[in-house]
């Protein structure tokens, strides 16, 4: 998909999402808290839910056709789950229709189709040694910027993604020839938007996902960032990919925000990682 396209999808998302906040807005005063306006009682269920996950697309060799079940599957080491967020009561949404996963064998990307010629590389998040020299031979290291509200675009023969990365952008898109993911945790905390990612070789080592989460409000929530992902040739490596999206929560004033509850992810995650670096290794 076009970089332009997508952002221009995004935008309509974001704002036709902001359009049923603004729709809601009425039903929902009549049921919050007169200090704090954050919703009370048992209507909160059904007149704000938690928000709704963005909807996953994962096409090309990710896809498996089952002749068995004559049903298309996901590559092992592959997975993908669709989550609600969380009413006031701690109700979790169901998944709408529009919303659940989707699987497709095949999907053309013309951003792909010659991408095998472009001179540079990328790097997000690795140290020296995770990035191998021998697929950086010939190309220019290109400047990363991951940081922008709006739009974040990475495009390069080769780009090498490790350790955790925080975004806020209403549109990601990264291309690649081939994709390397070392222990990446991509998440995208935003309302609405969209996450493209595409290769044509994508290797895996270590623990990886892909992520979009859905903004917490104490209003209508809404829903989080679809993702696309596309690998068009191979995927190698012994490691695994989860690509997640999570619906945000009803939350009052007092509890922890979208953020909050990412830095939490990742703490956990690095103390799982240090305690098992501390084992003693098996003789």
């Amino acid at each position: 998909m076009k970089f332009s396209k997508l952002l221009a999808i995004a935008v309509l998302m974001s704002l036709a999402a902001c359009a049923v906040k603004d729709d809601k807005a009425s039903k929902v005063a009549l049921h919050t808290d007169k200090t704090d306006g954050a919703p009370t009682g048992p209507v909160s269920d059904s007149v704000l839910p938690g928000g709704q996950p963005g909807q996953i697309m994962v096409t090309g060799v990710a896809v498996e056709f089952d002749q068995v079940k004559q049903t298309s599957t996901l590559k092992s080491g592959i997975s993908m789950v669709a989550q609600g967020g969380k009413s006031l009561q701690g109700t979790v949404a169901e998944v709408t229709d529009e919303n659940q996963p989707m699987l497709n064998l095949t999907k053309s990307d013309s951003d792909l189709a010659s991408i095998d010629k472009d001179t540079s590389y990328a790097v997000v998040g690795c140290q020296d040694d995770q990035v191998d020299s021998t697929r950086t031979n010939g190309l220019t290291k290109k400047d990363v910027v991951t940081n922008a509200k709006e739009a974040v675009s990475l495009k390069a023969k080769v780009v090498f993604v490790c350790g955790n990365v925080d975004l806020s952008t209403m549109a990601a898109s990264v291309k690649a020839d081939t994709l390397v993911l070392n222990g990446a945790s991509l998440v995208n905390v935003v309302e609405a938007g969209m996450m493209d990612i595409g290769a044509n070789n994508l290797v895996l080592t270590g623990q990886n996902r892909i992520e979009t989460i859905g903004m917490d409000n104490t209003g209508t929530v809404v829903q989080a960032a679809g993702i696309e992902f596309n690998v068009t040739k191979e995927i190698t490596g012994d490691g695994s990919l989860a690509i997640t999206s999570r619906g945000g929560n009803v939350i009052s004033p007092t509890k922890s925000t979208s953020q909050e509850k990412l830095q939490t992810i990742h703490d956990q995650r690095e103390e799982a990682e240090l305690k098992a670096k501390s084992q003693p290794a098996n003789r």
